[in-house]
C-alpha cells in the first residue's frame, strides 16, 4: 500500500489526546479495610472490572477513528509493485561517434571495467549503452564476469549523442530499487539538445569522463552552385593543419583541393559543377578527430514529381481543367507534378486513385456521393492536402460541409457574386509560404480580374486563415487544417470563366506554390540521419535504395555530433536533476490516477462512521 499525500499520516499522532484524557480521569482511591462489608466486595471488584473493561474499548475506537481519518487524508492505494530484492548499479555507456577519436575507446572501455570492479558487493551489476537510443547489453545479475564480458564487445558506432534516452533506460533497469547509475561518456554538450526521458529521484548519477579529442574537422555540408560546388567544413578544438578536400560524384573523383580550415565553418569551392543526376561526395583527411564524419553525401537525383489528382464532374470536359493541367504539366518533359483527371463519381468507385496522390484539387463535384464525399474527408484528415476551386461546375453545397459532420470545420462555401466594377487579388498574409514564394513579384497577383466570385464565410472561430483576399474585402484564399491535412478554398475559378486568372503570369506560380504548400508537409525525404534512416536501411552512412521504393536516399551522421565541445559536471548533473524532477511529477500524476482508480479513502470514511456510531453506544452505556 502507498500513500498519495503521506504527510498526513503526521495526524495520526493525535491519538496521544484520547490515551492522555483517559490516564488523567483514572480514578486513584485510597484502600480502606472495613471488615463489616467484606461479603459485597466481591461483587464490587466485579463491577470495577467491567467499568475499566468499557473504558478500554472506548479508548480503542476513539484511537481507531483517529488513525481512519488521517489515513483517509492521507489517501491510500493499492500497488502491484513487487519489492525489489538488493540494490543495483548500472553502468552506461556512451557509444555515440564523438567517442570514436583515436585512443578514446580505450579509455572508455577502461573506465567502464573500473566502474564494474568498483561495484559494492551486496549489488547487482547491468550495462546499458547508448547513443541516440538505448539497449541493455548485460542484464542485473550479481556476477561481474557477465558486465565485464558486455563491456568487451562494445564500440563506437555512428549515431548521436542523446543523454536522456540512456539515464531512462538506466533507471528504468534499476526500477524501485536503491541503485546508483555510472555514466561512461564524454560529456559532449549537444547530447542533452535531444530526446526524452525521467529518471528515478532515488537513482545517483556518478560521472566518469573521458576527454574528447584536441579537435575534430567534419563535412556538414555541400550545395550546388552555378558555376561551382560549395562544401561546408566545420572545425573544433586545435586544427591539425592543410588537408585534402576531395569532391567525387558516384565514386569517381572529379576534384581536390589542399586547404587549412579555420576555427568554425569553412566554406570550400570546387570549380566543378554537379550533374543533374547521381550522387556526389566530399571527403576530408582528419587524423586527429572521428572518422565517420570525414564524409558527407547529397543525392543529386530530381525529386519525384508530385502526383495530384484534379477531380471534374465530368472527365471528359476539358475545358474546365484545360488551364489547370497545362499550368501544373505543360509538356511531355518530367516536371514538378503528375497529373491525373477523373470524374467525382470515380472517387466511391476507385478509393484506390487517393492512396497513389498526395494533393487533390476538386474543380467538380456533381456525381460525388456520400461514399466518395467520406473518402476524401478521410484521405485529407490523414494528411493529404485539398484544393476546393469555385467555378460552374462546382455544387457548393455538396462540399461546405465535408467535414463538419466529422471531426472539421465548415468550408463556408456561399453564393455566387457578379461583379459590374472586377475585383482584383490583394495578398493579406505576407509571411505565408505560398506568398513568400513570389518574393518581391507579389504584386503582380493584383493583375488578375475577377468578374465572378463565390462567397466565403469568414465569421466565427471555424472560419480558417484568410490568405489572400480580393480588393473588395471578401476571402478569395483561405485555409484549413483538418486532422493532419490541410484544405485551401479559392473562390473563383481557374478556367478562364469567371476571370482572366489563367492568362496572366502569376498563374502558373500561383498553382505551383499552392500545390506545393499542400504537399510539402507529406514529401518523402531524400536525405536522412543515420538515426532517423526507413526501416530497412543499414546503419551507415551512404547511399541506399530501399526495398519498397524504387528511388534512393542518402544518410549522413549528425552534424551536431561532430562538435564535441564538453559540458561542464556540474552543468550535467542540474540536468540530470531536472530529469529526477520531472520523473517525481510523473511519479505523482501516476499515483493520482491509480488512487483516483481506487477510492480507498472512502471506505476509511465509512468505517470510522461506523466506528464513531460503536463509540457513541458503548459510551451511553458506560455512563
Amino acid at each position: 500500500m502507498s500513500f498519495l499525500f503521506p504527510a498526513f499520516l503526521i495526524g495520526g499522532l493525535a491519538v496521544a489526546v484520547p490515551i492522555v484524557l483517559h490516564l488523567l480521569r483514572r480514578e486513584h482511591l485510597p484502600r480502606v479495610p472495613f471488615s463489616d462489608i467484606r461479603f459485597l466486595q466481591a461483587a464490587r471488584v466485579e463491577q470495577a472490572r467491567r467499568r475499566r473493561l468499557r473504558e478500554l474499548w472506548l479508548l480503542a475506537l476513539r484511537v481507531v477513528a483517529l488513525l481512519l481519518l488521517a489515513l483517509a487524508f492521507a489517501r491510500p492505494f493499492l500497488t502491484d509493485a513487487a519489492a525489489p530484492d538488493r540494490p543495483a548499479t548500472v553502468v552506461l555507456i556512451d557509444t555515440s561517434f564523438s567517442l570514436s577519436a583515436p585512443g578514446q575507446w580505450a579509455r572508455v572501455r577502461a573506465q567502464a571495467l573500473e566502474a564494474i570492479a568498483a561495484v559494492p558487493a551486496d549489488h547487482l551489476v547491468g550495462v546499458v549503452a547508448f547513443d541516440d537510443t538505448a539497449r541493455v547489453v548485460a542484464d542485473l545479475a550479481g556476477a561481474r564476469a557477465a558486465a565485464r564480458a558486455a563491456v568487451e564487445v562494445l564500440s563506437p558506432g555512428v549515431h548521436g549523442t542523446r543523454y536522456r534516452v540512456g539515464l531512462a533506460a538506466a533507471s528504468a533497469l534499476i526500477g524501485l530499487r536503491d541503485g546508483r547509475i555510472v555514466v561512461v561518456t564524454d560529456l559532449q554538450a549537444s547530447g542533452w539538445d535531444l530526446g526524452a526521458g525521467a529518471i528515478s529521484p532515488e537513482v545517483d548519477v556518478e560521472i566518469r569522463d573521458v576527454p574528447p579529442p584536441a579537435g575534430n574537422l567534419a563535412v556538414v555540408g555541400i550545395e550546388p552552385e552555378p558555376a561551382a560546388t560549395a562544401a561546408v567544413l566545420f572545425q573544433a578544438g586545435a586544427s591539425a593543419g592543410e588537408t585534402r578536400v576531395s569532391l567525387a560524384v558516384d565514386g569517381n573523383r572529379v576534384s581536390e583541393i589542399q586547404v587549412t580550415p579555420g576555427p568554425g565553418r569553412t566554406t570550400v569551392r570546387f570549380p566543378v559543377v554537379l550533374p543533374s543526376v547521381g550522387v556526389a561526395m566530399v571527403s576530408v583527411v582528419d587524423p586527429v578527430g572521428y572518422a565517420v564524419d570525414n564524409r558527407r553525401y547529397r543525392l543529386l537525383d530530381p525529386p519525384e514529381p508530385v502526383s495530384v489528382l484534379v477531380v471534374t464532374s465530368d472527365s471528359r470536359a476539358r475545358d474546365a481543367v484545360f488551364y489547370l493541367e497545362r499550368a501544373l504539366a505543360p509538356g511531355e518533359e518530367a516536371g514538378p507534378f503528375s497529373v491525373d483527371t477523373v470524374a467525382a463519381a470515380a472517387i466511391a468507385a476507385r478509393p484506390e486513385q487517393l492512396d497513389r496522390v498526395r494533393a487533390v484539387v476538386l474543380v467538380g463535384a456533381l456525381g460525388l456521393d456520400r461514399r466518395g464525399r467520406n473518402r476524401l474527408a478521410a484521405f485529407v484528415r490523414g494528411g493529404g492536402g485539398l484544393l476546393v476551386v469555385a467555378g460552374p461546375t462546382l455544387d457548393p453545397a455538396l462540399v461546405t460541409d465535408l467535414f463538419s459532420a466529422i471531426d472539421g470545420p465548415p468550408l463556408g462555401l456561399g453564393t455566387t457574386r457578379i461583379h459590374d466594377t472586377p475585383v482584383t487579388l490583394a495578398p493579406t498574409d505576407l509571411r505565408h509560404p505560398i506568398i513568400r514564394g513570389f518574393g518581391s513579384l507579389v504584386g503582380n497577383l493584383g493583375r488578375a480580374r475577377f468578374n465572378r466570385t463565390l462567397t466565403l464565410h469568414d465569421a466565427g472561430d471555424d472560419a480558417g486563415t484568410v490568405i489572400v483576399r480580393f480588393d473588395d474585402g471578401s476571402p478569395a484564399l483561405v485555409e484549413h487544417v483538418v486532422g493532419a491535412g490541410r484544405v485551401l478554398v479559392f473562390a473563383s475559378d481557374l478556367g478562364n470563366v469567371w476571370n482572366d486568372f489563367p492568362r496572366r503570369p502569376t498563374f502558373v506560380p500561383f498553382l505551383h506554390e499552392t500545390l506545393g504548400y499542400l504537399t510539402t508537409h507529406r514529401a518523402q525525404p531524400r536525405e536522412f540521419l543515420v538515426g532517423d534512416a526507413p526501416p530497412g536501411a543499414p546503419d551507415e552512412p551512404g547511399v541506399v535504395t530501399l526495398a519498397n521504393d524504387v528511388s534512393r536516399v542518402v544518410l549522413n551522421v549528425d552534424p551536431r555530433e561532430s562538435d564535441p565541445t564538453p559540458i561542464a559536471p556540474e552543468l550535467f548533473e542540474a540536468s540530470v536533476g531536472r530529469l529526477s524532477r520531472a520523473a517525481a511529477r510523473e511519479a505523482r500524476d501516476a499515483a493520482g490516477e491509480r488512487e483516483a482508480g481506487q477510492h480507498l479513502w472512502r471506505y476509511a470514511l465509512m468505517l470510522m462512521a461506523l466506528v464513531l456510531v460503536a463509540e457513541g453506544l458503548l459510551g451511553g452505556r458506560t455512563a
